[in-house]
């Protein structure tokens, strides 16, 4: 377990990432070309970069935005990927321990991101060294028990419990979901790198457990929805997702990109001009807000999609306006004797 390093640092080029990420080994990273005018933090000058570190590969506003240029086309997937096993049929079981250290990726990311973390069973606060050995079965060195998440998405602090009804308050998201890789090219991929993006840490954030199930399977702009098997499969429905901390969404556009940059993956072009305009301004020393009216937009949209992405929800939609529907022609016809006797009555 290594360090936790500050989501700030910046660092080489994509082609090095991608490297890293597919051989497993260290990637040297090179000094940056020009300084991130939205950063005031140095860059990490050359160093080894192992599996752990890959955090500091997220690349600053102006690497990004020519990170974001040199990206292939979109390589939209034809079928749902529930058609090859959802999550686990594409991308593999859940938090494997790909970098061989005796450690879930679950808890490497928790132990990274949380503060006061609490890595043993005993009373107080205990250290990595003083939790070793009293850990669960997926990471008997180095489980995290408990801690204190200050959330990247919302700007809250989230309290984390390990434990069957506690431990969703506190959530493991990919920046770019399993679902929205797949939709824009990971489909052709081999399972090793699909194992390895579901597991890299530069796509991987502890954060707030309801604003992960909001964000869901969505990018910037767009979203996958649907099935292959309703006839609603689609890879990209607007109007997408951003953090609700405007302070961080520079931060999450960078990683976004620097993600993107390191597997080369196409992203609709909804995506890549949302993430352009948020970067330039980034770039420019701005925080590349979303409008209000936007974010209201946002909701309603995302709200119509999982309506029309779930059959039960469809049925269920449908059912109460069949009600609501027999219901004014019941009253309508209820009502048109009473009119009729009225005018006889005049």
């Amino acid at each position: 377990m290594l360090p936790r390093l500050h989501r700030s640092a910046r660092t080489a080029p994509a082609a090095c990432a991608l490297s890293a990420a597919l051989a497993l080994t260290p990637c040297a990273v090179a000094p940056p070309a020009a300084a991130d005018t939205a950063s005031s933090l140095d860059a990490p000058t050359a160093a080894a970069v192992s599996w752990d570190e890959r955090e500091r590969l997220v690349l600053g506003a102006a690497e990004a935005l020519d990170a974001l240029e040199a990206l292939p086309e979109d390589s939209p997937a034809a079928v749902s990927w529930g058609e090859g096993g959802s999550r686990t049929g594409w991308f593999g079981q859940a938090w494997m321990d790909v970098d061989g250290d005796g450690c879930d990726t679950r808890n490497e990311i928790l132990a990274r991101d949380l503060t006061d973390a609490d890595f043993s069973r005993e009373d107080g606060t205990q250290d990595i060294e003083a939790g070793r050995g009293q850990g669960a079965a997926v990471c008997p060195d180095a489980t995290v028990w408990s801690g204190t998440l200050h959330d990247p998405y919302t700007g809250s602090t989230v309290a984390f419990q390990r434990g069957q009804d506690t431990s969703d308050a506190v959530q493991i998201d990919h920046v770019i979901p399993l679902n929205y890789l797949y939709a824009h090219g990971a489909w052709q991929w081999d399972q090793r790198r699909r194992l390895l993006v579901a597991n890299d840490p530069l796509n991987l954030l502890a954060v707030d457990g309801a604003a992960n199930q909001e964000k869901s399977n969505c990018g910037p702009a767009t979203c996958p929805a649907g099935s292959t098997e309703t006839g609603t499969w689609t890879t990209a429905t607007g109007p997408g997702w951003w953090p609700d901390d405007v302070g961080y969404r520079c931060e999450y556009a960078r990683r976004f990109v620097s993600v993107a940059a390191a597997y080369d993956l196409g992203l609709p072009d909804a995506d890549a001009a949302a993430l352009r305009t948020a970067l330039t301004d980034c770039a420019a020393g701005g925080d590349g807000a979303v409008s209000v009216p936007e974010r209201v937009r946002s909701v309603g949209v995302r709200v119509g999609q999982t309506v029309l992405a779930d059959r039960v929800y469809t049925l269920v939609c449908a059912a109460g306006a069949l009600l609501i529907g027999l219901g004014l022609v019941t009253r309508g016809r209820a009502a048109l004797p009473r009119r009729r006797a009225s005018r006889r009555g005049r």
